[in-house]
């Protein structure tokens, strides 16, 4: 899978969870979608294990914002976001094992 982002071709699974490709994604993220960026940002694991409508709580926006927060990063929808996150979060233990 990969992301294309930022026009930079991006491996999804080494920056899902990165901060720096968070804080470039916050610049260059339309505003409705920055408290999404910002939670992806400080907490990778809400993304990777929450639903789109707890995630829209949490935010105080639309699911309908988080699937398009997905599609604004090159996914398909929020499943594999959700997908991505995850595997971001396994390989980072992995490699801090």
């Amino acid at each position: 899978m990969r992301l294309i982002s930022l026009k930079a071709e991006i491996d999804v699974h080494e920056f899902l969870i990165s901060k720096n490709f968070w804080a470039a994604v916050h610049r260059n993220v339309p505003e409705r979608l920055a408290a999404l960026a910002r939670l992806a940002a400080e907490r990778p694991d809400v993304f990777a294990f929450e639903s789109s409508q707890k995630i829209a709580e949490r935010c105080k926006v639309s699911q309908t914002s988080v699937v398009r927060f997905a599609q604004h990063l090159g996914f398909d929808g929020f499943a594999e976001m959700k997908q991505g996150f995850q595997h971001g979060l396994r390989q980072s233990a992995r490699r801090a094992s």
